[in-house]
């Protein structure tokens, strides 16, 4: 760090003076973890029984947490209720005790010589390809960094990296992933690809027609997935109607596993339908046009990341325009 960013890093410190916050130097980790087990278990007396208290002391850390943040935070009632101000501090409380974790998780990293730590999330077509290839590259120049990586549906890992258990996240950059004022960057835009096993007749042909796939039976996703919205469109677009489908699920190895027995096609987002093609597992199906996916992109919460996540997003940039 140079002397001109170390000083204004310092500066940025001193205009967070804690004094201003009352009951900032009063607040325990206790209490924000007694607080959010009270708001799961939604009574006194059951979360005494999953935090191995009594009563009485449950009661006390209540109150004393109350008094500290100077607000309710309950309604009490036959299950306890959060006010206004007890939603906000839920937010919050989550965000410090998941910087806590990974605070922690940081250093047992240098402690044991691993030197960093990063965690991933991503969606399926990210993790088969793109994240892969850029933590290979990362760890190339540092070896001694571990990155964990965990898949995930958009709405869950969205949640998660509010809650500050992500480092980034790697997936579809839509609405929601602004709504939560998250910072994100478009890396590449994916297709919905059509594939059959690979020896089936549609995959031997150069140009069939959407009419010649709908003859035949799909494996298509669950309803209101992106996937599905999309695939939709496309035989809309043909103004063909969509084939009802024999199978519906999102687990791409299900998928695999169904198309390689019978002439069933399905809809994979391009990435995933490369990585399965590429070792012969399945064919594209010819289909014109090729019907967009979505805009796949990075999703993070720091404005000021570490040395180490900076990295991997140059990584992924890297990777990302060999994939596009």
């Amino acid at each position: 760090m140079s002397d001109r960013s170390y000083a204004l890093h310092y500066d940025q410190l001193m205009d967070m003076d804690l004094k201003t916050v009352p009951w900032a130097r009063r607040l325990k980790l206790r209490h924000l973890e007694t607080f959010l087990v009270l708001d799961d278990a939604g009574s006194i007396t059951a979360a005494a029984e999953r935090m191995h208290m009594t009563q009485p002391a449950v009661s006390h850390w209540l109150a004393d947490i109350e008094g500290v943040i100077g607000s309710p935070l309950f309604v009490r009632g036959r299950k306890l209720q959060l006010t206004p101000a007890g939603e906000i501090l839920r937010r919050h409380a989550e965000r410090m005790l998941g910087d806590v974790h990974r605070v922690d998780a940081e250093l047992q990293a240098v402690r044991s010589g691993l030197v960093g730590r990063l965690k991933v999330g991503c969606i399926h077509s990210a993790a088969l390809a793109l994240v892969p290839q850029a933590i290979i590259a990362l760890q190339k120049t540092h070896p001694r960094v571990v990155v964990r990586v965990e898949e995930g549906t958009m709405v869950d890992l969205l949640d998660r990296l509010d809650k500050r258990e992500f480092d980034l996240l790697v997936g579809t950059i839509d609405v929601r992933a602004h709504q939560y004022g998250f910072l994100t960057e478009v890396l590449m835009e994916d297709v919905v690809q059509i594939v059959c096993r690979a020896d089936h007749p549609l995959a031997r042909k150069r140009k069939p027609t959407w009419k010649e796939a709908a003859e035949y039976s799909w494996v298509l996703p669950p309803k209101e997935s992106l996937s599905r919205v999309r695939v939709e469109e496309a035989f809309a677009q043909q103004r063909v109607a969509l084939p009802t489908p024999c199978v519906e699920t999102a687990s791409v190895a299900s998928i695999q596993a169904h198309l390689r027995e019978t002439d069933c096609l399905a809809p994979l987002t391009g990435l995933v339908a490369d990585f399965y093609t590429s070792m012969r597992l399945l064919s594209r199906v010819s289909l014109t046009p090729v019907s967009r996916f979505a805009e796949l992109g990075m999703i993070w919460s720091d404005p000021s990341p570490n040395v180490l996540l900076s990295e991997l997003v140059v990584s992924l940039r890297s990777h990302s325009r060999g994939s596009s």
